[in-house]
């Protein structure tokens, strides 16, 4: 609103002036506050004195102050907006209102429902009530379902990895680890024989753990983990970073060591029984091991399966001093006997043999019965020379006749291997007076010297020999002089 300007009031006592102009300043009352500009100089009063002016300063008449209507539009701020007239605001108000309220229904007058219409509303609230109750009863039903199973996962994983819970029931399983296998074919082999029972989460777990690699200190860097191939006997109940442990390279229960000789001569039989009595291994995962263990040597996978063999490793347990871990792995013990093999059969052996016409494994045979037949070794060579001249002329000696392959069986039969049918047949297929030529297998482990008689025969025309109880050697050319030398050392020994 704009300002006026009002002529001077008077002396407000004779009424005449000051009625007049003293009622308009009253009717006239306007408050305007201008924070940018000051009242000019031509709105404020004249300054009054004395005591007109001091009971005049403090009356209504008196009170005036000057406040434009609008901002000159140079003074506003930049950007700011012009104030909206009090129309356009009430049409934003309306506006807002109706926006407020759009899809709402109007109020309608309580309608009057009839005994019917009650009862199926409040079949309706019932119904719709039960229906409520129904979905919170299966989603319930859901979530505990849900929970029950999220728990047995987690359960049974925890079980798997820590083995937080033992069964008395649980049985030992034996799983048979190929050559070349590595942590995922060994996870799938133990998760087929049912030792690991949450598959996936499991893995996801040795994955995290880094059970699947193992750090070179070489080449500075993870590589994989090697696994023995053999027969592993585990426990369910022992976990997965244990039954791990127990199939990979090198693995050692103990750092205890201890040495073992075995002498020449001696059967597998006896070689296991001794390993196991020092804690080595238990013979019976060394014999499950034989052959997944032996195929790991090209020696041993030339060895032939003759009908009737008792075990194809016999003859290939190479007499020798051997350092063993206690509690070793079956697999590793049976790769030193192995290795050691291979070292002493050497080149020059395998040529002579080819020489010969016979191969390693005839040779290996022959070594066995030389072994057991001779007292010692200045007997072994002419035993040899005896054994090649019967093979040699095997028209007229089909058999070779000897002892030591029947007996063999009789010995082996001790540490209960055979059932009684099985015990038959291998008896009569090593029995070398009614089978022709060599037995189906080896019958001892034979030492280098007993292979070196085997390939270098003695020069001599005996088909026979025998002995007396000192040891001593009888050699024969023919059969009626082998007669007379049994019946001397029967006389004698008389």
């Amino acid at each position: 609103m704009d300002s006026k300007t009002y002529p001077p009031s008077g002396n407000g006592q004779n009424g005449q002036d000051g009625s007049r102009y003293g009622n308009q300043r009253a009717n006239n009352f306007k408050v305007s506050i201008d924070a940018f500009n000051h009242v000019p100089d031509e709105y404020i009063p004249p300054k009054r004195t004395g005591e007109y002016d001091a009971a005049q300063r403090n009356t209504r008449e008196n009170f005036e102050v000057n406040i434009p209507r609008k901002r000159p539009a140079a003074q506003r701020p930049s950007g700011a907006k012009a104030p909206a007239s009090k129309a356009a605001a009430q049409k934003k108000k309306a506006a807002s209102n109706r926006r407020r309220t759009a899809g709402k229904k109007r109020s309608e007058p309580a309608r009057v429902l009839t005994p019917e219409q009650k009862a199926k509303m409040k079949e309706r609230k019932k119904l719709k009530r039960t229906r409520g109750l129904m979905i919170f009863f299966i989603c319930a039903v859901i979530v505990t379902i849900i929970t029950a199973a999220a728990s047995s996962l987690a359960l049974a994983t925890i079980n798997d990895i820590l083995v937080l819970k033992k069964s008395d029931s649980a049985k030992t399983v034996s799983v048979v680890i190929p050559e070349g296998s590595d942590f995922d074919d060994v996870y799938d082999i133990l998760c087929d024989n049912g030792l690991v029972r949450q598959r996936f989460i499991t893995k996801l777990f040795c994955k995290f753990r880094h059970y699947d690699k193992a750090y070179s200190s070489k080449q500075k860097k993870d590589v994989k983990i090697e696994y023995n191939p053999g027969v592993y006997y585990l426990e369910p109940d022992s976990g997965i970073e244990v039954m791990l442990e127990t199939i990979k390279v090198s693995n050692s229960v103990s750092k205890d060591t201890v040495r073992l000789t075995f002498p020449e001569g001696w059967t597998i039989a006896q070689v296991f029984e001794k390993i196991e009595k020092y804690n080595v291994c238990t013979a019976e995962k060394l014999y499950a091991n034989l052959d997944i263990a032996g195929q790991q040597f090209s020696f041993y996978k030339n060895i032939p399966a003759n009908s009737g063999r008792y075990l194809k490793a016999e003859g290939y347990i190479f007499p020798d001093t051997y350092d063993f871990y206690i509690g070793e792995n079956a697999n590793s013990v049976l790769k030193k006997l192995f290795s050691n093999f291979t070292k002493k059969w050497t080149t020059e052996f395998k040529a002579k043999a080819k020489s010969l016409g016979m191969t390693q494994d005839q040779i290996i045979i022959l070594a066995s019965i030389i072994q057991r037949e001779a007292k010692d070794k200045s007997q072994m060579h002419v035993i040899s020379s005896v054994l090649h001249n019967r093979l040699n002329d095997s028209a007229t000696y089909p058999q070779l006749q000897m002892n030591s392959t029947k007996e063999y069986i009789t010995a082996v039969n001790k540490y209960n291997v055979f059932s009684d049918f099985y015990y038959s047949i291998y008896l009569d297929s090593y029995n070398t007076y009614s089978i022709e030529g060599l037995p189906p297998g080896a019958i001892c482990n034979p030492g280098i010297d007993a292979i070196e008689a085997a390939l270098n025969p003695s020069d001599t025309n005996y088909h026979f020999f025998c002995h007396d109880a000192k040891g001593n050697i009888y050699l024969a050319e023919t059969a009626a002089e082998h007669q007379k030398n049994t019946e001397k050392i029967f006389y004698e020994s008389d």
